[in-house]
């Protein structure tokens, strides 16, 4: 395993101490912050000293999918409001298609790869912004939970959009 590679576990790990220390609003914060900087810095340090792998790619999505999705189901948990859960259902459900669109198409065509696309990365970014902001919401005023819960709204109708294009991508390369 690459320096890259443990980033990536490191990142799928820190969902345990974000959720142990719930209540701790600033540090969830920061901690899932730090997580969401290692998703950068992962893919910059393989790229850098050219020490991509497969194994690393493979890691690197399953932390993704590992701090969004459990964060928030964590965070539908915590607050139980509807404005919350729709989004992160859709959210949710993309990452399970796609999960499965992939291993699909693992089996049937050995080699094919679609590589990340500026949308599906879009994606990315905003669910980490929204997420972080959803463990801030305690501590700010209503103004701020309209901001997080429009940016997490945002970042669900962009998802279903990455889904879309992912799968034309997938179907084409068949």
């Amino acid at each position: 395993m690459t320096f890259a590679s443990y980033l990536s576990l490191l990142r799928a790990l820190m969902i345990i101490p974000i959720i142990l220390l719930h209540g701790h609003h600033l540090i969830v914060f920061l901690l899932f912050l730090l997580a969401a900087i290692t998703d950068w810095l992962d893919g910059y340090i393989a790229r850098k000293t050219k020490t991509e792998t497969n194994t690393g790619a493979l890691l690197d999505l399953l932390a993704d999918k590992i701090l969004v999705s459990l964060s928030l189901i964590w965070i539908i948990f915590l607050y139980q409001d509807l404005y919350i859960f729709f989004p992160s259902l859709i959210i949710i459900s993309r990452e399970l298609i796609i999960s499965s669109v992939r291993q699909y198409i693992v089996e049937k065509s050995e080699g094919t790869r679609i590589e990340v696309s500026f949308i599906g990365k879009s994606k990315t970014t905003l669910q980490l912004i929204a997420i972080s902001m959803l463990f801030l919401v305690p501590l700010f005023e209503e103004k701020f939970y309209l901001l997080t819960i429009s940016i997490l709204w945002l970042s669900s109708f962009i998802s279903i959009f990455s889904l879309y294009t992912y799968l034309l991508k997938w179907k084409s390369s068949l």
